[in-house]
């Protein structure tokens, strides 16, 4: 899940509102506060490159035995990514993502936020988007204030690291805010001896019903 400029992938979480929450509650809210999924929901993110891009909250699709919801990416109006999520009691997990040259599982379905949202607790994803064989390390590392010019919000940071593909290496925090979602990404890529950044953080949003 995750914000990106125009040339990466992206791993992203839905965003519901801008409310700041005080210190100390993000401990005591669910995962579903930090990766809400409302229809229509959209919110604009601003990239290190100077340009913005749109996430838009779709309707649901059946991929494999179970129903997950659509969140697109949008730049410049065009819809660029599609990627399905389904919300577990133990996770936030990717099914399925889909580009103009063609949709892609994961398997199995990649848990890209875990439960409990506590500072310390590790999980790991080995799997394989498409063909590719993959393994991601996550840690929920800290909580920390951040502000954005969305605002100012108490917030978790996740930390992911992993090699997905032969030469290539990432290393990702994002942060997330209970009732508002992924509020700011700082990814680093590198790919042989070429490294890339990639940041991004919240502008406005416009919730869904």
């Amino acid at each position: 899940m995750g914000i990106v400029n125009r040339r990466a992938l992206v791993w992203i979480a839905a965003v519901l509102s801008l409310t700041a929450v005080p210190a100390g509650v993000a401990a005591q809210q669910s995962l579903s506060a930090y990766f809400p999924m409302n229809p229509g929901t959209v919110w604009v993110y601003r990239a290190n490159s100077g340009g913005e891009f749109m996430l838009r909250v779709g309707g649901t699709v059946r991929v494999g035995p179970a129903d997950c919801r659509v969140i697109e990416t949008l730049i410049e109006g065009a819809v660029t990514q599609q990627e399905c999520y389904r919300l577990e009691k133990d996770g936030v997990y990717t099914v399925q993502r889909s580009t103009a040259t063609g949709s892609v599982l994961l398997t199995p379905p990649q848990r890209i936020l875990a439960s409990p949202v506590s500072v310390g607790e590790k999980w790991q994803w080995s799997g394989r988007i498409g063909e590719q064989p993959i393994v991601f390390s996550y840690t929920w590392a800290r909580r920390e204030s951040v502000t954005i010019p969305a605002g100012t919000f108490d917030a978790m940071q996740l930390y992911f690291e992993g090699n997905p593909g032969p030469q290539v290496r990432i290393q990702s925090w994002r942060w997330f805010a209970p009732g508002v979602g992924l509020v700011k990404e700082d990814t680093t890529l590198q790919q042989g001896t070429q490294t890339s950044r990639n940041y991004a953080e919240l502008v406005q949003v416009i919730m869904g019903k």
